[in-house]
């Protein structure tokens, strides 16, 4: 191979034109965080918080606690914590106090932390520690107080919030005072602060969506002053950890329903008593639909009696002036295909988080999707709104101590634009995490979407994004763990996926709290778990199971190469492009056979014996599906024309693993050379190319060289052939949506081959995350290339957190060290390829 080395001033100039100029945002400097002892021994100690002279903070206390033993038969509410003492200096100051409990007969011990990180962030850290009781609930509130009236009071999705809790994509809150000084508050990590954003599970059985669950852990994890205590002169924000919304208990309001049902395409109805009789025609969605009677940021519970001949689906959408918007998230969502039967009466009872919506009204519909005739009978149609039981559940174990940690940051208010990407690079920093801008934002995403499992399981758990919660894909976890240099992460999320392991050998694709999986298939899952594998013994000398790593690796050899030929053979693509399954199992997929190559050498490096020919035999059978006259790698043997970024992730796999590369310069940089380069922009740093790749696309021999896929040409079966037909969703997803982490993983491999664009690009589609759509600065899971304005953007895909993995593609690239990552312990046994 004629790979090409990569010169130090060459990785230099890189480094320094993508932390520059990637985002297309620069830092504010002018402001000066302190702080400050405050009281005396006789009120207590607590800390203020100064910009230079000017006071911004004069908490009442630190904290209040309410304790519970584990019955919940004994509580006690400790409030306006306040040190006994106090240690430290201008950049760091500890508030000490010891307790005795007596309703517990229990001693406590408190420290609470303030520590200036830079001129913009504090951290604050309160240490809890009790060494005479089993276990103890607890509820934990921080309250800040502004010490004069806010301007206006912010949060990560509105600009100007006008209060109560916040449960958005991103836990932040902040306030503006009328000096134009924003002040924001974030937190750490709910896996080391002990949180969920969970708010519901699935559905029993296969698919079927989500649904609310009874018991919702932290739903006011972030608040603010509501509207009513602002007009009383009661401001504060404030965060709540261990707090569970208990709907099985407290109080129920039966709400009144509107009799003005709107019936929706082809169907009678008919109304006799609670009986709703629908009997639907052949025309697509066909059922009713009503205004609900739900307000912002309060609870309920939709419940009905069903049964039928189709199976049911129900929708809440936000309506704004009359017009239907996006689906809402908290609670009930994708529930599409409900099962029902025909006879008999099945239960439906789901809760519904309903945070702020801007007041926007709330169109609820029932009835069908499926085009098909049917009937569907509901009875009993309730909902009811709670004021529920609120229970703390965060455990203080005996003599284990357990922290919160947040933080505080400072800065002159720009807008909300300028807030959300702050609220990212803010909280990073806090943490320690050095790098670019746009690699802050991506770190601090993903430190946001990692939290515990769920009320009684306080293992990290990683989820994709918000749409996807409450799931955990094994895939996703996989790109965004290793990211990162946490031992903690990357030895316990690996080690619950080695849970998933089926009899045959293979890692399951999901862990989904308060359900259960079944999923366990021929993809790419189980390789990626013992590359992780292979990291985490190189990374941290981690001690293997040998029975889990022997019995999936003669499941990889057997399932994928069973002739045992060096020839990939699978019902699945080995890569993120997974809407079709092949039956019987087809050889015809590229990134399937450099996957196996990756996986065989792994297997080597694990120490397993594997002949070096054979592995080079699965090498040279990936460097065939190199097609030298149209001069890409066939994505599919079957649909030649057809060219994806996916194809090179083997060779990026190699370069990053092992340092060697599997195809030549000419076969990468040709390949490279025949994407097509979208979303042109004038404000791009190199407005000469565009800013985003499709993933996944035909290429033509006309003008334009490229096209969207379409009923005559069409490598996704069904799945394509319904969505990927009539043009309608070109640009979109797999037809042509354009991924950070692949295409910017494509483009690093070019980069280590020789390709000239490579940095170009780079800092190209860096500045597009974040740009492109100046309304949503911060990860997505795709960019369209083909759109007509930001607002048919899929709001589904804010917030990915896999794209986290653009760290290991800058280490590949020289731009980045592990150093760099606050996690990283070089004593730790670390070394790398």
């Amino acid at each position: 191979m004629n790979h090409k080395p990569f010169s130090l001033f060459f990785q230099v100039s890189l480094m320094l034109a993508l932390f520059i100029s990637a985002t297309g945002v620069s830092a504010v400097f002018g402001q000066k965080l302190r702080i400050k002892a405050l009281g005396d021994t006789l009120t207590g100690f607590k800390v203020g918080v100064f910009d230079g002279d000017r006071q911004l903070l004069n908490n009442d206390a630190e904290f209040s606690l309410l304790m519970a033993n584990t019955d919940l038969s004994e509580q006690t509410l400790m409030t306006g914590w306040t040190g006994k003492q106090w240690k430290g200096n201008d950049s760091t100051i500890t508030l000490i106090r010891e307790s005795y409990i007596p309703e517990f007969d229990l001693n406590l011990s408190v420290q609470v932390t303030y520590k200036v990180i830079n001129a913009h962030v504090i951290k604050k850290t309160i240490r809890l520690y009790q060494p005479g009781m089993p276990q103890l609930y607890y509820m934990l509130k921080e309250r800040f107080v502004p010490v004069q009236k806010p301007k206006q009071y912010v949060s990560f999705e509105h600009g100007n919030f006008p209060g109560g809790f916040a449960h958005e994509m991103f836990p932040s809150v902040g306030y503006v005072d009328y000096r134009n000084t924003l002040v924001g508050f974030l937190t750490d990590a709910g896996y080391k602060n002990q949180y969920t954003r969970t708010t519901r599970r699935r559905l029993n059985g296969r698919g079927g969506g989500f649904v609310g669950m009874r018991k919702l852990p932290d739903p006011e994890l972030f608040s603010t002053a509501s509207a009513a205590e602002q007009a009383e002169g009661k401001d504060y924000l404030q965060m709540t950890f261990g707090e569970l919304y208990n709907l099985n208990a407290g109080k129920e309001t039966l709400l009144k329903l509107s009799d003005s049902w709107k019936k929706e395409g082809d169907l009678e109805l008919k109304k006799e008593g609670s009986l709703i009789t629908m009997d639907c025609k052949a025309s697509g969605r066909s059922g009713i639909e009503l205004i609900a009677p739900l307000k912002d940021q309060r609870v309920y519970t939709i419940s009905f009696l069903c049964k039928g001949t189709a199976p049911l689906a129900l929708k809440l959408f936000r309506m704004k002036n009359g017009k239907k918007t996006v689906e809402l998230e908290n609670g009930l969502k994708y529930i599409d295909n409900f099962q029902v039967k025909e006879r008999d009466w099945t239960l439906f009872k789901g809760s519904i988080m309903l945070p702020y919506i801007e007041k926007d009204s709330v169109a609820l519909f029932i009835g069908n999707q499926g085009n098909k005739i049917c009937r569907l009978q509901l009875k009993d149609l309730q909902i009811v709104e709670h004021e529920p039981a609120r229970e703390p559940y965060n455990v203080l174990a005996m003599g284990e101590a357990s922290e919160k940690t947040s933080y505080i940051f400072a800065e002159p208010w720009k807008g909300h634009r300028e807030f959300m990407i702050s609220s990212q690079i803010r909280l990073s920093e806090g943490m320690g995490f050095r790098g670019s801008q746009l690699e802050k934002v991506l770190y601090g995403n993903f430190k946001m979407l990692t939290w515990i499992n769920g009320l009684n399981d306080f293992k990290p758990f990683n989820v994709p994004n918000m749409n996807y919660s409450p799931d955990m894909y094994n895939r996703d976890s996989f790109f965004s763990i290793v990211a990162c240099y946490s031992k903690e992460l990357n030895l316990g999320i690996w080690d619950q996926w080695a849970s998933t392991q089926t009899p045959k050998g293979a890692i399951g694709t999901i862990i989904t709290p308060y359900m259960g999986s079944v999923e366990a298939k021929d993809n790419e899952a189980t390789i990626e778990w013992l590359i992780w594998a292979m990291l985490n013994k190189r990374r941290f000398n981690a001690l293997l199971p040998e029975d889990k790593i022997k019995k999936a690796i003669e499941y990889v050899r057997n399932e994928f190469d069973s002739g045992k030929d060096g020839i990939c053979r699978s019902h699945f693509s080995m890569s993120q492009v997974d809407i079709v399954d092949y039956q019987p199992k087809t050889d015809r997929l590229a990134v399937n056979q450099g996957m196996l190559a990756i996986a065989l050498r792994t297997i080597k490096e694990l120490g397993y014996p594997v002949d070096e020919a054979y592995i080079q035999k699965a090498e040279e059978e990936y460097r065939k599906f190199y097609d030298p006259k149209r001069k890409h790698l066939l994505f599919d043997r079957q649909y030649p024309d057809v060219i994806s970024l996916t194809d090179l992730e083997p060779e990026f796999y190699s370069l990053w693993l092992f340092n060697r590369p599997l195809l030549t310069d000419e076969m990468v940089i040709n390949h490279l050379e025949q994407m097509p380069v979208l979303n042109r922009s004038n404000k791009a740093p190199h407005p000469q190319y565009g800013t985003t790749a499709p993933i996944c696309v035909r290429l033509t021999k006309d003008k334009k060289g490229y096209a969207y896929l379409s009923a005559a040409y069409q490598p996704f079966a069904e799945f394509g052939a319904a969505n990927y037909a009539d043009g309608k969703n070109d640009g979109f997803y797999y037809n042509g949506g354009s991924w950070l982490r692949a295409e910017y993983c494509a483009y690093v491999a070019g980069l280590k081959h020789g390709w000239t664009k490579a940095t170009k690009l780079m800092e190209n589609r860096a500045w597009a995350e974040l740009n492109l759509n100046p309304d949503w600065p911060f990860s997505k899971e795709f960019i369209p290339t083909k759109w007509t304005t930001t607002k048919s953007w899929w709001p589904s895909t804010k917030g990915l957190c896999w794209n986290i993995f653009i760290l290991m593609a800058n280490e590949v690239a020289g731009l980045r060290t592990p150093d760099m990552d606050p996690d990283f312990n070089p004593s730790i046994s670390f070394t790398t390829k």
